[in-house]
């Protein structure tokens, strides 16, 4: 069941709608929880003509939010609360850092000019016939009393305050953008709003998809609140798994499990018909010397984890076969562990350390010499099961020893001997390949 929960932020009325079996988590760690940001957030809004879409974001498990700004049209003042907004959600809900935002008509106004002052705190921007142009909604005299300007001024100042004169941080943080929009929009004109957006996004480098309604205007024509393409974006980008991972914060969350500690390990055989040769000692928890696995108890569906592994010298002519180990995600994605030190680009291959299992490559090389400590830092997401077939792909962003490897990539498939997808979770997998391959410092964050 939805639930909705009213809220006060920077005193005004807000909402946080959330999906069934989803509850906001209270919880000050970075946040998980996917969410959709709809504007504009006033009497009326969102209305019954959002519930098609609506009903799919929460059956992807995704929360929708939003917050009454009033007629502010975009103003300094409207994106602070904006500002506050966000932090409050991620801060004390446990939403996730990048949202995708949902403009309607002059939500534009306020979602983008608070989107190109964040554009790192942005995973996509869909809208719905939305205003980016204040020249031609409200128009500058209508809008002046918001902005606190006389009109002159307002137009003297309008590179810092009009959308579409903004674009530049979204591109440059490669935000992609959906609009869907009449060619008869005489409220809010295609050639003046998307149609001009389209067209400087792109010159810019950006990615932008406008589908133009023919012959609608700005009306309740079902085909601007049924189009599926919309709704696939929206829920695409709000089960990104960017903004998840700081680097830089090197304490374990209060809610993660530590399966592996300095007092021991929680991980267990992956088959009881096999004996399990792993064993733990001074901190470490060392790989079979033959090829049985070991699991977590707990399965997961979105998470984020750390590991540390040490692949330890080896010796053979055979680069997959020194140091080889795996993270396998849900025991059906594998996140490759090697001795692949010092191989170069151009002979790197998709079954070296840091890949996914021979169906991509890291973005770049970081690999340690055998006998350090390396880390990977992970942030999954599951796919989407409709039943038994699969309408959203898995994510996943990596970093091996601090640098990214992998930057919010869509899994198509399983990998290697990988169990097949389906919508259930499953534990996370540490291979064991006949490499006794050592771990250290393993937890994981139910996101």
């Amino acid at each position: 069941m939805v639930t909705t929960e009213k809220l006060v932020v920077a005193g005004r009325r807000a909402f946080l709608m959330m999906p069934p079996a989803v509850a906001p988590s209270g919880s000050q760690q970075r946040g998980g929880i996917p969410w959709v940001w709809y504007a504009p957030t006033l009497k009326g809004l969102p209305s019954t003509a959002e519930k098609w879409m609506f009903d799919q974001f929460f059956a992807a498990g995704i929360a929708i939010a939003g917050i009454d700004v009033g007629e502010s049209y975009g103003s300094p003042v409207g994106r602070r609360i904006f500002g506050e907004f966000h932090s409050h959600l991620v801060a004390t809900r446990g939403m996730a850092v990048q949202p995708c935002l949902l403009a309607r008509s002059r939500g534009g106004l306020m979602l983008y000019n608070w989107a190109v002052e964040n554009p790192v705190r942005v995973a996509g921007i869909a809208g719905i016939y939305p205003v980016i142009n204040l020249l031609s909604y409200p128009g500058l005299a209508r809008a002046s009393g918001a902005y606190e300007m006389s009109e002159a001024a307002l137009a003297a100042a309008l590179p810092q305050h009009n959308p579409i004169d903004r674009l530049s941080p979204l591109a440059k943080a490669k935000v992609p953008i959906y609009h869907i929009h009449g060619d008869k929009d005489r409220v809010v004109p295609f050639a003046d709003n998307s149609g001009a957006l389209m067209q400087r996004y792109r010159k810019l480098g950006g990615q932008v998809t406008v589908l133009t309604a023919s012959g609608q205007g700005h009306n309740m024509w079902q085909g601007f609140f049924q189009d599926q393409d919309l709704v696939d974006f929206v829920i695409s980008r709000a089960r990104t798994t960017k903004g998840i991972i700081d680097i830089a914060d090197k304490a374990v969350p209060r809610n993660a499990v530590q399966c592996i500690g300095p007092d021991g390990s929680l991980l267990v055989p992956e088959r009881s018909d096999v004996a399990c040769q792993w064993h733990f000692a001074e901190g470490a928890l060392t790989a079979s010397p033959s090829w049985d696995s070991v699991v977590t108890k707990a399965s997961y569906q979105d998470f984020r984890m750390h590991i540390e592994f040490n692949v330890n010298e080896s010796q053979g002519e055979n680069a997959e076969a020194k140091g080889n180990s795996g993270i396998y995600i849900q025991q059906r994605y594998e996140l490759q562990i090697l001795d692949s030190f010092g191989i170069s680009a151009e002979n790197y291959k998709a079954s070296y350390c840091g890949s996914l299992y021979r169906l991509k490559k890291p973005d770049q090389l970081v690999n340690k010499k055998a006998g350090e400590w390396q880390s990977y830092d992970i942030a999954f997401r599951a796919p989407v099961f409709k039943g038994k077939t699969k309408v959203h792909n898995a994510r996943i962003t990596a970093y091996q020893n601090g640098q990214l490897i992998h930057d919010d990539y869509e899994l198509p498939r399983k990998t290697g001997a990988g169990q097949p997808e389906a919508p259930a979770a499953r534990p996370i997998k540490l291979q064991g390949h006949h490499n006794q391959v050592r771990f250290r410092n393993f937890w994981v964050q139910s996101l």
